[in-house]
């Protein structure tokens, strides 16, 4: 017998035992930065909050494959990009899909600007790095002001380009 519960996979070994393992959403996230160092956001359909475009992966897909999905479905975006995955967040328990989510944070370069709202969001627009910082202290608020810090942070450190 199987259950899934807390996001766990319970079920028994032979010995009549409990063998508890874990659900995993993989999520990904984007950091787009345009010429004026602002960062693209989203506000997904019935979420208050801004957010860095993205989202879970699906089965199979690559990271690029679901970077490019999932830039299509929220801001729009059709056309080729570059990507360099620099972090990854530690996993959190999330109620609403009974599972655990680990979240990977990519920078990524678009071919051109060309974004609007996407079939899964209500707004997208660039926002400064410290109106994100703001949002932080809000109830429920996403931690992607740290995203755009640990970048910076990593930048400086490893000299690498940021376009």
């Amino acid at each position: 017998m199987t259950k899934i519960t807390n996001g766990h996979i319970i079920t028994q070994n032979l010995d009549g035992t409990d063998h508890l393992d874990c659900l995993y959403r993989v999520s990904i996230k984007a950091l787009i930065y345009n010429d004026a160092g602002q960062i693209l956001v989203v506000k997904e359909d019935g979420r208050p909050l801004w957010d860095l475009p993205g989202g879970g992966m699906d089965y199979g897909e690559t990271f690029e494959s679901a970077l490019k999905r999932e830039l299509y479905e929220e801001v729009g975006y059709k056309g080729n990009l570059r990507y360099q995955l620099f972090d990854a967040s530690d996993e959190i328990y999330i109620e609403r899909i009974d599972a655990n989510q680990i979240c990977f944070s990519c920078r990524v370069w678009t071919e051109n600007f060309d974004f609007s709202a996407g079939v899964d969001a209500d707004e997208v627009m660039f926002m400064d790095p410290e109106e994100l910082r703001l949002q932080e202290s809000e109830s429920g608020a996403p931690l992607r002001y740290k995203v755009h810090l640990k970048w910076q942070k990593l930048c400086g450190a490893n000299s690498l380009p940021t376009e």
